[in-house]
């Protein structure tokens, strides 16, 4: 018996995994509807092809260019990203796991361990806690995971506030925008994404102030301060160190600090990182030692270019701009998304060695 808690993507895909391999698998979401709230921006590469065939109605708009600023200079870039209807997204990652097999219970709350085969939960509607006897506990919960805190693992202290709004605003619905300022987002970016032909998911992510740099950005780019909806969230730094296993109790997704340093993204790499559970869980594998194994490498390199980002000044984003405006370099970023960053940075340095000026930048 394998319980899973928290039913977004990554616990939803690792739940289809299991049951797909002949596990009896639950998974517990504590609210009522599967993908509500929303806390993401929802935008994808390509990458996530490799992992599920995603159905029409959770797709909102694809984008095939992304238009990057900074404080002194702009580009454009071809690209191939995939903007998801992210509650819709979930609701089907969950459907596909139920379909597969796997028990789904909704408005129900870890509430804890009873030993190491014993956890407590909460049914939400009757206020009644009830114990299950489990193999195996997954926490795909979240940045501020209930089972990471009851089991015992330690607390994820470095992470960015993301703060998003739903506006109106016309713009090309093919074209994304990232913004890079040390000026104005410090430590981190903007990002206004089309979601159709009239509504943007404007945002933008930095620790400390985000509510003062939000409403600056979105009164700069849109001329008014009216927002549709809030869909803000926080989104935790990766950790290299972090213990993700102990005996039968996981770590996975935010909960697990699995997701890209550069741009805050989770869903890939924790769609990947399911997979690697599952291998682990049905080959009993160490999880600390494959998932680093798999991905660790990739994670880390997010961290050190997010690490050498944080320290560039307006003139050195300038700079970094400039080399991405041209051709071969714009060939090579349509060819790699930064889904495969190893392969990506491999390719940039042989097509403009002058990158490895910034080098500088992680001493």
């Amino acid at each position: 018996m394998i319980t899973i808690i928290g039913a977004g993507p990554a616990g939803s895909y690792l739940a289809y995994l299991l049951a797909k391999k002949g596990k009896e698998v639950t998974l517990i979401e504590e609210h009522k509807k599967v993908g509500s709230p929303v806390q993401c921006t929802g935008i994808v590469t390509g990458s996530i092809k490799k992992f599920i065939k995603l159905p029409d109605k959770v797709i909102a708009n694809k984008c095939n260019k992304v238009v990057v600023v900074s404080k002194n200079n702009r580009i454009e870039a071809n690209v191939d990203e995939i903007v998801l209807w992210r509650n819709k997204f979930d609701e089907f990652m969950a459907n596909r796991a139920s379909d597969a097999g796997v028990k789904i219970l909704t408005n129900h709350k870890f509430i804890g361990f009873n030993g190491r085969h014993a956890i407590k939960i909460k049914d939400k509607k009757n206020d009644k806690t009830k114990e299950s006897i489990v193999d195996y506990v997954v926490g795909a919960d979240g940045i501020s995971s209930k089972v990471s805190k009851e089991a015992g693992f330690e607390k994820i202290t470095k992470f960015y506030y993301g703060m998003q709004a739903k506006v109106k605003l016309k713009i090309d619905t093919e074209t994304f925008e990232t913004y890079f300022s040390n000026t104005n987002f410090p430590e981190f970016f903007g990002w206004v994404v089309p979601e159709s032909e009239e509504i943007v998911r404007l945002g933008l992510g930095t620790k400390q102030n985000t509510k003062d740099y939000f409403h600056h950005f979105l009164e700069k780019r849109t001329g008014k301060k009216e927002v549709l909806c809030w869909e803000s969230g926080i989104f935790p730094i990766y950790d290299p160190n972090k213990i993700i296993q102990k005996d039968n109790i996981f770590l996975i997704g935010d909960a697990a600090t699995q997701g890209k340093a550069t741009t805050g993204g989770g869903i890939i790499p924790s769609l990947k990182a399911a997979k690697t559970l599952c291998n682990c869980i049905v080959n009993k594998k160490d999880y600390n030692k494959q998932f680093k194994k798999e991905s660790g490498k990739e994670l880390l390199l997010h961290l050190k270019i997010r690490n050498m980002l944080n320290k560039f000044s307006d003139k050195d984003y300038s700079y970094l701009l400039n080399l991405m405006n041209q051709k071969r370099i714009e060939k090579t970023l349509k060819k790699y998304d930064r889904d495969r960053p190893i392969t990506l940075l491999t390719n940039l340095l042989l097509k403009e060695p002058r990158f490895l000026s910034f080098s500088k930048f992680l001493f």
